[in-house]
């Protein structure tokens, strides 16, 4: 009996070690992907939002050390039903990078290391910012009242920084798993979008790769987000809010979740990604998918 328990744990180590996978496509000059993405957003109190995309991805000036990938959207199309504005604000969010060849360096693994041409990139996207932000106010008038146009300037601009873009890049996305051993049950931790701390397990099935991902924030920590986020939005509010945090945050629920599975191909690009994430937070509910796939 002894022993065949001890060959049963025997086995699953092996089990074990053969289930973990190293992310690397192969960085072949002049590759291209088209991948298609739709995303399906469904905020509390809002229609369903709808948006489609498409993403090139083409590689460059390869190296024993790396190469460059060439990203690009080529097409923004909303799919929403009547004049949503919160389809509008995130059509327009996509839209800014539209056309726009944002040059991304990488390792010999596709792991992103920087953007080369990021000042083009912002000074391009400011410039489609202006045009986009008109057709939101032309499209929806009563929004000017909810939110002046040099609020929604910025809440769009401000995700234009260096440092946020490299995150998006290196967690979510076609590019996000490159470089990474992944074996079932590893971990890490990242900071997403809306500045709330992470924590991913990671699970590896044939050519799928499973990500879970849960919100891993002290309430401490909690109350300085949102403290900074009030400040930065609403700071005639700050004050009040600081005074009265706990309070706040005992009538808040904050629960952060996301599944995404990756299927990848036989030269390590990635085939397809869905995620699913689930946001409830500062009082408000949001749901959404996306879909990614690869065209061509």
């Amino acid at each position: 009996m002894k022993r065949l328990f001890l060959t049963s744990v025997v086995l699953l180590l092996v089990f074990m070690a053969q289930a973990q996978t190293k992310i690397a496509p192969k960085l072949v000059k002049g590759y291209k992907a088209v991948y298609t993405e739709e995303m399906t957003v469904n905020v509390a109190g809002n229609d369903m939002v709808k948006l489609t995309s498409e993403t090139e991805y083409t590689v460059s000036d390869v190296t024993a050390d790396g190469a460059m990938i060439t990203v690009k959207t080529v097409n923004v199309t909303d799919n929403s039903d009547g004049g949503n504005p919160m389809s509008s604000i995130l059509s327009a969010s996509m839209k800014m990078m539209e056309g726009v060849d944002m040059k991304v360096k990488t390792n010999a693994d596709g792991q992103v290391q920087g953007i080369v041409n990021f000042e083009e990139v912002q000074a391009q996207v400011k410039k489609m910012s202006k045009n986009l932000i008109d057709k939101i106010y032309e499209s929806s008038p009563e929004l000017a009242q909810m939110l002046p146009r040099e609020g929604l300037e910025s809440q769009m601009l401000e995700k234009m920084d260096a440092d946020l873009i490299l995150a998006s890049l290196r967690n979510t996305g076609v590019l996000s798993l490159n470089g990474k051993t992944i074996s079932n049950g590893a971990t890490d931790s990242y900071e997403n979008e809306e500045g709330f701390k992470m924590k991913r397990m990671f699970f590896v099935a044939g050519k799928n790769i499973i990500v879970n991902s849960t919100l891993n924030m002290s309430k401490d920590e909690l109350k300085t987000l949102i403290i900074k986020q009030v400040e930065e939005q609403a700071p005639e509010q700050a004050e009040m809010i600081k005074q009265n945090i706990d309070m706040v945050m005992g009538q808040m629920k904050f629960e952060v979740t996301g599944k995404s599975t990756f299927t990848m191909q036989d030269n390590g690009w990635v085939k397809s990604v869905k995620t699913e994430a689930s946001q409830e937070a500062m009082g408000q509910s949001t749901k959404s998918v996306t879909v990614t796939t690869l065209k061509q």
